[in-house]
């Protein structure tokens, strides 16, 4: 065939129908409409449906405001999330402790036996080594706990997990030299101090279940242990919640403060009372209770508030304020240390100060009146104070129930 019968040809015109084109366009608009609306019932049904799925994790504070139903659209990306435990982190503790399993890296033989009256459990963090030195060679230097308690108080530091791998080999030299390391499987962080908490209720529920007491603390206190020994034998309760009461403290809204509780972590207005986590001693009952309560209760990340209060709430376990604990540093002064069971914000070097002042037999304190405080402190964590810890005024006694 010759190419030039390929050229295009004149083909005959089309008519349009104009009835149908528009039509189609009605159909076409009928359709996107539907599509939008069956989009809108969808959206709909997943926010409920989400925040049903996140039920397990609410509890005890955790129900929305009334501003803020769960239906709401808001977006949880408006709200500031606390590093670590963003708005859709599971707050399960089952998920992290693995209750039914063994978690402990490492683990201290032989540290607890029938004769174990008091347990303290010092939480320490993984590069604080000068801490636990001064610890060890001070308040529970060994052989005080061999001799003069006649090893019924035993002492060992808990600590997460380092990312530095220099700093965890360290750690297993340091544990088997003096035998006196937990460590457990998390990140070692200031916003997991409550998985550090309740892992130290699981390893002593577990493994020196037989201890009368015991105490938590932190690296940075000086533990009077002869008037703590003494306080706690003088108790005639068969439940012991005991340490510095804390009352009608206010979550702090403010992302960029060292406490801030995003109101998706806890909405109420103010915390239950609950104890100083520089210091507190429960019994082993109330050890089993506050633990097994925590693996029911969606974590809370300020621990003291999470353990002594929260679980303390739930488990129906009161916390009773004493006098000699406290989470304000105390006075340099011999008669008021050894009336001290606490104190606190204690580095390294005043650890030892502090440690000749209280044993300083030169000093009579027989004729000296001693001002310790009895009433409970209300306290908000609204900031740092001169003491550099909490913003605090005093209000009635009976504002502590």
């Amino acid at each position: 065939m010759d190419r030039y019968r390929l050229l295009p040809m004149d083909l005959p015109a089309i008519t349009v129908n104009n009835n149908s084109s528009i039509k189609g366009k009605a159909s076409f608009v009928r359709r996107l409409a539907i599509g939008f609306v069956i989009l809108a019932i969808l959206g709909l049904l997943y926010v409920p449906a989400y925040h049903s799925a996140q039920s397990p994790f609410l509890g005890l504070g955790e129900t929305p405001s009334s501003a803020e139903p769960f239906g709401s659209l808001r977006s949880a990306a408006s709200i500031a999330q606390l590093s670590g435990w963003s708005y859709n982190t599971s707050r399960d503790l089952c998920v992290y402790i693995h209750p039914e399993n063994t978690t402990s890296i490492l683990s201290p033989t032989g540290i607890c036996s029938l004769s174990t009256y008091l347990l303290i459990i010092i939480c320490s963090a993984v590069a604080n080594q000068e801490a636990r030195a001064a610890i060890r060679s001070t308040w529970a230097n060994k052989y005080n706990l061999d001799n003069l308690y006649n090893s019924t108080v035993k002492v060992a530091f808990l600590l997460g997990q380092s990312d530095n791998d220099t700093l965890n080999n360290l750690i297993a030299e340091e544990s088997f030299q003096y035998n006196d390391i937990i460590q457990e499987r998390f990140l070692d962080t200031y916003n997991n101090l409550t998985l550090k908490s309740v892992m130290m209720l699981k390893w002593v529920t577990s493994n020196c279940d037989q201890a009368k007491y015991l105490m938590k603390t932190d690296d940075d206190m000086f533990v009077n242990v002869p008037l703590l020994v003494q306080t706690l034998r003088s108790r005639t309760q068969s439940e012991t919640l005991l340490g510095s009461l804390i009352c009608s403290a206010k979550p702090i809204s403010d992302p960029k403060n060292k406490w801030y509780t995003p109101k998706y972590m806890y909405s109420e207005k103010t915390y239950p009372n609950y104890l100083s986590g520089t210091g507190y001693v429960m019994s082993m009952g109330v050890a089993f209770k506050l633990y097994q309560t925590a693996l029911v209760t969606p974590l809370l990340h300020l621990e003291d508030v999470y353990i002594t209060g929260l679980c303390a709430k739930r488990a129906r376990v009161r916390p009773v304020n004493h006098s000699g604990f406290s989470y304000i540093p105390r006075k340099m002064d011999p008669c008021v240390l050894r009336n001290s069971i606490t104190t606190h914000k204690v580095n390294a070097s005043s650890m030892y100060m502090i440690w000749v002042k209280v044993n300083d037999t030169s000093v009579s304190c027989n004729n000296r009146t001693t001002r310790i405080d009895r009433k409970p402190i209300v306290l908000s964590r609204n900031g740092r104070n001169a003491a550099g810890y909490y913003v605090f005024k005093r209000k009635a006694i009976n504002r502590c129930v």
